[in-house]
């Protein structure tokens, strides 16, 4: 059974996403800050997913967070990224630039690092 990292696992389209891959029998870890987000949205997922539940886990946590990075990828040995933590409100962008900078660029660099670092090729932005 394939094993998928989900960024921003409690988002709209990536919750959406998880609960189709439990469909396909893949298992999924979801990694989410709750910055646009909340963690009833787990709860809600694991009504949704029934007897799939058990094949999916979130982690709350900040993908530029390396320790935290480093250790999902030595412990769950992922088959494939889908990357959804992306900041993309265009007016906070302007407001605020440099925390959608840290966010969306910082965290794509570091969550590339771990990959490189835990040799896991396959990603999906």
């Amino acid at each position: 059974m394939p094993h998928v990292f989900v960024t921003g696992g409690l988002g709209y389209i990536a919750s959406h996403t998880t609960l189709v891959l439990l469909d396909h029998g893949h298992s999924v870890v979801m990694l989410d800050n709750l910055s646009n987000s909340f963690e009833r949205v787990y709860d809600h997922m694991k009504m949704i997913a029934g007897d799939k539940a058990d094949g999916m886990k979130f982690v709350k946590g900040d993908m530029r967070d390396a320790a935290l990075m480093d250790r999902l990828f030595a412990e769950e040995h992922f088959d494939a990224v889908i990357h959804f933590a992306g900041s993309k409100a265009v007016g906070e962008s302007v407001e605020r630039p440099l925390e959608y900078y840290a966010n969306n660029f910082c965290g794509a660099v570091a969550l590339l690092e771990a990959m490189r670092k835990h040799k896991c090729t396959n990603v999906r932005v």
